[in-house]
């Protein structure tokens, strides 16, 4: 029987290695244990290594912005419900009584900053390594951005807030004779003002930013990986600055992004060696 067992391990060693079992595309999308990558993915995989890699990347944003859609269908329920549970502004009272999300200023021009959340969708894709490793990496993040936003959709449908700064008359008359005036009014046709707290352009562009940093630091991009977290804190200022927000929105959505990166994104990739080959 040892002689058999021996001529059959001989065997089985000397088989070409196309002959060889091969780890299945499902296999590969998997990777590490700790990354739990969703078979939705699949099919992007299988094109991962065509041209030069934009190719995967742009159709990531476009899984992406497909798993985000969500928020246009709790936009419009609680624009249609019209349903205030309660008013986020009261949370900051100064000593005069006034509303301190009252005292912020209004910045016309900073609406440009508050666009540049779509700026945060593409670099994330295109930032990540062309390997394998780094691949599953961005996938993870898309995936903890979708899971935190799904989780602020049930505070958007069942605490809903109503953002009334953006109808306080100086507002209104400053951004009618503002030239950004078409930028503000397209925005506000598409976001209608509910969906106050948590702030998604905080929570998802902080994500996004925490998953560029870990491999522009490791690239040694220090210099770009300043100007992307100054531009995240102008961004969040925004919030404020475009009166899209209340002020507790923002605190809200930095908490979210930061519990989801501690105990989910973060440990997702702790095992991850990710700058191996680029291919």
């Amino acid at each position: 029987m040892f002689a058999k067992q021996t001529l059959i391990t001989k065997l089985i060693t000397a088989m070409p290695a196309k002959e060889q079992s091969q780890p299945s595309d499902a296999e590969k999308l998997t990777g590490e244990a700790d990354l739990r990558i969703w078979r939705i993915w699949t099919p992007l995989w299988k094109i991962r290594n065509q041209g030069d890699g934009s190719l995967f990347a742009w159709w990531t944003v476009l899984g992406m912005l497909l798993l985000l859609c969500p928020y246009l269908l709790t936009n419009w329920i609680a624009s249609y419900r019209q349903v205030t549970v309660w008013d986020p502004k009261t949370l900051f009272i100064l000593a005069d009584g006034a509303y301190l999300d009252h005292t912020i200023p209004f910045i016309d021009w900073s609406i440009l900053v508050y666009y540049t959340i779509f700026a945060f969708y593409v670099a994330l894709p295109f930032s990540a390594p062309r390997n394998d490793a780094g691949r599953r990496e961005l996938l993870i993040a898309v995936q903890f951005i979708a899971l935190s936003s799904w989780l602020a959709y049930l505070a958007f449908l069942f605490c809903p807030a109503e953002i009334r700064l953006r109808f306080h008359p100086d507002v209104q008359e400053q951004m009618a004779t503002s030239w950004t005036a078409p930028l503000y009014g397209w925005f506000h046709w598409l976001d209608r003002p509910y969906n106050a707290w948590p702030s998604l352009h905080v929570t998802q562009t902080f994500l996004a930013a925490m998953a560029i940093s870990r491999w522009w630091k490791a690239r040694g991009l220090h210099l770009r990986m300043f100007t992307m977290w100054v531009l995240w804190a102008s961004l969040t200022i925004s919030t404020l600055t475009t009166k899209q927000h209340f002020l507790w929105d923002a605190i809200s959505g930095l908490l979210l992004g930061l519990l989801t990166w501690w105990f989910g994104f973060r440990l997702a990739m702790r095992t991850q060696k990710i700058f191996g080959t680029q291919n």
